[in-house]
């Protein structure tokens, strides 16, 4: 892919670890750290594939071993996960924290056996980054960054008031939540007055949620606006949109990521993406383990960047095989 780099705190970390890593070993050889990485979602879906990606590529350019794990979905297995790997005494572990409240307790056990622990996606609700770092960004701010395009958007096609809005998430959770939120407070900045139908908690069925999409496309004729918080709901939110038929720009779409689906909409005219740097969450959480495991550094908040993708730059974020 061809896509722009978004890393904000990449350089630093980078840096960092190669110049550690690069001073002279000791005569005896060092057993070799390892890591552990735990998520919550398929690691075939498109955001866990690339998040994974980037985790295997930052634990080998370390030289460190790693073993990554995925509980599909079950929040109560991700913390049987977590509580596996402290079991199994790994030297740092890396979590997308889906749900912050049921991940603290396995948490603060790894906190109290001097395992590094960082999460992405959600902040832990009781350490402060000084104990357990975060590798991502804001998601109000995130959300307040799509709202605003939306906005804007909304503005030049003349639609200011009783606009008709279709919002899907896959999971009620602190991401999805704080999104919307922010999503909400550009549009009532923007003076943009909206009636909002919530689909939130669809689940992580494709099949499931493009059947639940087309049907509320097809029950609410007069739906304006289609927001999708997540990549799953997103890829579907696009499908059925043309499935059904709808010419780009009938309806206004706008989401989160850059799976194919989204990106061959988006170049078609459906509408824009709010893209976050995916490979980077993984990459450097691997960086923010290793730096505070292998250094006692710790990194504190590593910030993902992100931005606004529409037909008019897609290219130059996504390669199409065409």
């Amino acid at each position: 892919m061809k896509k722009k780099i978004l890393w904000l705190g990449l350089s630093f970390l980078l840096v960092a670890a190669l110049v550690l890593t690069s001073c002279p070993s000791p005569a005896v050889e060092e057993e070799k750290l390892r890591f552990a990485y735990v998520h919550l979602l398929d690691p075939a879906e498109p955001f866990s594939e690339a998040v994974l990606r980037g985790w295997i590529a930052g634990c080998e350019a370390l030289g460190v071993d790693h073993e990554e794990h995925s509980s599909y979905g079950d929040v109560a297995k991700a913390v049987d996960l977590i509580d596996a790997m402290i079991a199994a005494e790994v030297d740092g572990i890396y979590v997308f924290s889906h749900n912050p409240e049921a991940n603290h307790p396995a948490i603060a056990r790894a906190v109290a056996k001097g395992i590094p622990f960082v999460v992405m996606s959600t902040r832990d609700p009781v350490f402060g980054s000084d104990v357990v770092p975060y590798v991502g960004l804001d998601m109000v701010a995130q959300g307040y960054t799509l709202g605003r395009d939306l906005a804007a958007r909304l503005i030049a096609a003349g639609l200011v008031s009783d606009v008709n809005i279709a919002v899907f998430c896959e999971v009620v959770a602190a991401y999805s939540i704080d999104r919307w939120q922010g999503i909400t407070t550009a549009l009532d900045e923007a003076g943009i007055g909206y009636i909002a139908e919530e689909r939130f908690g669809v689940g992580l069925d494709m099949a499931t949620i493009l059947d639940m999409e087309k049907t509320h496309l097809i029950a609410y004729p007069e739906t304006d606006v289609l927001i999708s918080l997540g990549s799953i709901v997103g890829a579907a939110g696009v499908m059925a949109l043309q499935e059904l038929g709808f010419a780009p720009g009938e309806i206004m779409w706008t989401g989160f990521d850059l799976v194919p689906e989204i990106a061959e909409a988006v170049r078609l005219g459906y509408g824009a993406t709010n893209v976050d740097e995916v490979f980077g969450y993984g990459f450097l959480g691997a960086m923010a383990v290793y730096m505070r495991a292998k250094h006692g550094m710790i990194v504190g908040d590593v910030s993902v960047a992100t931005t606004m993708v529409d037909q008019a730059n897609v290219e130059d974020f996504y390669e199409f095989e065409d």
